[in-house]
């Protein structure tokens, strides 16, 4: 995953929303909210990465045997299409 996609930055967003607002309001030093979004950052990084590891793209579906032909006793080869116009071989 990427650090800076908008879902990695907005989940540090919303991690960090209390400190930033302290910061906003003037409760906090805008330096000690920016080293908790930044730490917030790498910490929603790395968590999201290893959620997108762990789910994965799924597999591709599986070509059942009677999509093939083997039930109906033909080959069980994949024959290629063909150009319009050429003549299929015997």
């Amino acid at each position: 995953m990427n650090l800076l996609s908008p879902l990695v930055l907005g989940a540090a967003g919303v991690c960090a929303s209390p400190a930033l607002y302290q910061a906003l309001t003037g409760g906090m030093p805008m330096e000690v909210a920016m080293s908790r979004y930044l730490v917030a950052l790498g910490i929603c990084w790395v968590a999201l990465s290893v959620v997108a590891a762990m789910v994965g793209e799924p597999p591709a579906p599986v070509r059942q045997a009677a999509d093939r032909g083997v039930d109906r006793g033909e080959d069980p080869t994949l024959e290629m299409e063909r150009p319009p116009g050429v003549p299929a071989e015997q």
